[in-house]
């Protein structure tokens, strides 16, 4: 690759940061599906990976979700894995020497990213969902699948359609079976395995600086929500450090 091209691609994806990874959508639609209203009354995906495939994370965030109360805005958690296929064993607990929401004692919870094909748009987008709301979806995945399997051994709802809604009682979500024309399934199924998603720039890890103004509003919206004494402990360079190193 010549310095032209080389150039070329790193102002590419200068663009695709400032515009949030939205590059191709329409303006105001994101990678993101808005799960309360582009789920209320159900959409049609193509799944683009299985369970064991999606990309899991943590989050630090506290709030009430009666009163729509935010305590602690959610950002991500900085030990959390950077891309799919990572132990879930090494980033199930806190590490309080790698994330400082860690350290001071911020709520931490998990969520999973689930890519998926989005006929409307034409292209992959994330559904960005807590343990709860993926579990459900899990459920159901397994359940279609066994289902299938007794009538064709080697299925996958991986590239297949399905339609993703809220679930009756409006506090979770379904994923039932769907159908679409096969031409455009055929399209949904070139996106399986794209190196287009970057999971660890969809994440947002954040430095250390943005998490402790964060954790620093936490505090004097209520400064039980996390530990303060952690936020007031910045390091301090020895004495007896020569300057000119």
């Amino acid at each position: 690759m010549g310095v032209r091209e080389w150039l070329k691609e790193r102002e590419e994806e200068r663009k695709k940061r400032a515009n949030g990874g939205n590059d191709g959508l329409p303006e105001g639609v994101t990678r993101y599906v808005r799960l309360g209203s582009e789920l209320a009354d159900g959409k049609v995906f193509a799944l683009l990976a299985g369970p064991d495939d999606w990309y899991f994370y943590h989050v630090h965030e506290d709030g009430d979700f009666a009163t729509r109360t935010t305590f602690v805005k959610k950002h991500t958690c900085l030990h959390s894995p950077k891309d799919v296929g990572a132990d879930f064993g090494e980033f199930a607990k806190r590490n309080p020497s790698v994330c400082l929401s860690c350290r001071a004692n911020a709520k931490r919870k998990l969520y999973f990213m689930v890519p998926v094909y989005d006929f409307e748009y034409r292209t992959w987008r994330i559904l960005d969902l807590k343990e709860f709301h993926a579990m459900n979806l899990i459920d159901d995945y397994d359940k279609l699948e066994k289902a299938a399997k007794k009538f064709a051994k080697d299925y996958t709802l991986v590239g297949d359609v399905v339609l993703i809604q809220k679930t009756s009682d409006g506090k979770s979500y379904s994923l039932t079976s769907a159908d679409i024309d096969e031409e455009i399934l055929v399209e949904a199924q070139k996106f399986i395995g794209t190196d287009e998603i970057k999971y660890a720039e969809l994440a947002n890890f954040r430095d250390e600086e943005d998490i402790r103004k964060i954790l620093e509003e936490a505090a004097e919206f209520d400064d039980s929500k996390v530990d303060v004494y952690v936020l007031r402990e910045r390091f301090t360079e020895p004495d007896d450090v020569d300057p000119k190193f």
